[in-house]
């Protein structure tokens, strides 16, 4: 079985440091659509949307719902800097009586893809209101 290769993640919110650790994959929402990222990515810095953020650590994917914010990869190393970062499995423990949420669920029971939908059209509409 071969080794994939990893990057060192770092995810930081004003309270805290939320992840710092060797992973595989990472996939976050941008407000272009979903970005991936694996180690040897190429330099960027990204605006990261409101979503649920996945990562694969030792062979485990994980979600985490993160707020807004940004992201910053470079020499093997990617740093995500957003207002809020959550593990759903936390999440789910903190709403007694709730089921368990799926990785691609928001608060509220939508999907991601029904999330940035309405994200998408509530911006448009604000705009053409001119706010």
């Amino acid at each position: 079985m071969s080794m994939q290769k990893t990057f060192k993640l770092l995810a930081l919110t004003p309270e805290k440091e939320f992840l710092s650790g060797d992973v595989t994959h990472m996939i976050v929402s941008t407000p272009d659509g979903g970005m991936g990222i694996m180690a040897d990515h190429m330099p960027i810095i990204a605006v990261v949307v409101e979503s649920v953020m996945k990562v694969e650590m030792d062979g485990e994917w994980r979600s985490a719902d993160i707020g807004q914010g940004f992201l910053a990869v470079n020499q093997g190393v990617a740093e995500l800097f957003v207002d809020t970062a959550e593990w759903i499995e936390a999440a789910d423990a903190t709403r007694p009586g709730a089921a368990p949420r799926s990785a691609g669920e928001h608060p509220g029971g939508m999907s991601h893809t029904g999330f940035l939908r309405t994200h998408t059209a509530v911006a448009r509409a604000k705009k053409v209101k001119g706010g």
